[in-house]
C-alpha cells in the first residue's frame, strides 16, 4: 500500500476524465481496493473517485467481466429498486424484458448486469420474486441506452435509462437479490470510502495541508485496504465505523479550504452530497451486524 501511494503522489493528477478513463481501464483489477487506491491517488475530483471505485467494486462483484470496458449494476425502475419492485423480467433461456431507470455509467458501460425477475415468478420463501442476475453487452439486439439529463451531481459521471425489448443475455449464477444487487451495495462501500479517502489524502500532499489530515487518510486507508470482501456483519461494523472516521477527515480537510484552487473547492461542495447517499443501506447493515454480535455463541 505504501508503495503504491509513494509512487502515484509523484505523478501528475489526471488533465482530463479521458485520461482518467484510460488509466482506470488499463488498471489491474486483480486486486481490487489497491487497484482503485491507485488511481484515486491521482483524481482531481470526486466524480473521478467515485467512477474508478464503482468500476473497481463491479469487477470485485464478477471477476469475468472484461477489466478493459467499463460496466454497469442495472437494478433501479421506475417503481424503485426493492425486489418486489422490480418488473423487468428474464426467461430461462436469458432473454431479458423491461425498463430500468437509472443506470450509473450507463452511456459508457459496454457490460451490462440486469437484474430481473424471472419470467411469471412468483413471490418465493422469502417473501420476494425470484430474482435473478443477467450480464448483457450494451451492444446486443433489443438494449437502447438513453442519456438522462444532468443530477447537478457529479456531472462527470453519466447516468442513463435503459429499455430492454427481448436482449439476449447470460444468467449468472446464484441469487439476483442477495449475490449481487445486496452484495454489490457492500463492495461499492468499501471501495468508494477508500477512492474518497485517497483523493483527500492526494490533494493533502499535493497543496501541503497539515500533515494531520495526511496520517489519518493513511491510517484509514491501511484499515481498509487489508479487508477481505466477505460482506460479513464484523466486516460492516468495520466499515460503519469507518465511514464516521471519513466525516472527521472530511472535516479537518474543509477546514484548509482557503489552500486548494476556487474550482476544486466549487466542485467538491457541490457533489460531496454523494458521501451520504447510501448511509440508510449502511446503517441498517451495521445494526443487523450489531444484533448478530449480542446473540450468544
Amino acid at each position: 500500500m505504501y508503495r503504491i501511494i509513494q509512487t502515484q503522489l509523484k505523478q501528475p493528477q489526471f488533465d482530463s476524465f479521458t485520461e482518467f478513463a484510460q488509466a482506470a481501464l488499463a488498471q489491474d483489477k486483480v486486486n481490487s481496493l489497491q487497484g482503485t487506491l491507485s488511481v484515486s491517488l491521482r483524481a482531481t475530483s470526486i466524480g473521478q473517485a467515485f467512477s474508478i471505485a464503482y468500476r473497481s467494486a463491479l469487477q470485485a462483484l464478477l471477476p469475468s467481466l472484461n477489466p478493459q470496458q467499463w460496466a454497469a449494476m442495472c437494478v433501479t425502475e421506475v417503481k424503485g429498486n426493492h425486489p418486489k419492485q422490480l418488473e423487468t423480467y428474464v426467461t430461462a433461456d436469458g432473454v431479458v424484458t423491461g425498463h430500468k431507470s437509472f443506470v450509473t455509467m450507463g452511456g459508457h458501460a459496454q457490460q451490462l448486469i440486469v437484474v430481473a425477475k424471472t419470467d411469471g415468478s412468483q413471490v418465493n420463501q422469502v417473501d420476494r420474486p425470484t430474482l435473478k442476475a443477467v450480464l448483457l453487452q450494451q451492444s446486443a439486439k433489443g438494449i437502447q441506452i438513453h442519456a438522462l439529463d444532468n443530477i447537478k451531481l457529479v456531472p462527470d459521471v453519466p447516468h442513463a435509462s435503459m429499455t430492454l425489448d427481448d436482449a439476449q443475455g447470460v444468467i449468472l449464477p446464484g441469487d439476483g437479490h442477495t449475490d449481487y444487487s445486496k452484495r454489490f451495495r457492500y463492495l461499492e462501500d468499501i471501495h468508494v470510502l477508500i477512492s474518497f479517502v485517497a483523493l483527500i489524502l492526494s490533494t493533502s500532499v499535493r497543496y501541503g495541508l497539515p500533515s494531520k489530515i495526511t496520517e489519518q487518510c493513511i491510517l484509514l486507508t491501511s484499515a481498509l485496504v487489508s479487508q477481505k470482501l466477505l460482506d460479513e456483519p464484523w466486516q460492516h461494523l468495520h466499515l460503519s465505523e469507518a465511514f464516521k472516521n471519513f466525516e472527521m477527515i472530511v472535516l479537518a480537510f474543509e477546514e484548509n479550504f482557503e489552500q486548494l484552487p476556487v474550482t476544486f473547492k466549487a466542485d467538491w461542495l457541490r457533489d460531496k452530497k454523494l458521501f451520504s447517499l447510501a448511509n440508510k443501506a449502511r446503517q441498517v447493515r451495521a445494526e443487523k451486524a450489531r444484533v448478530w454480535l449480542t446473540k450468544p455463541l
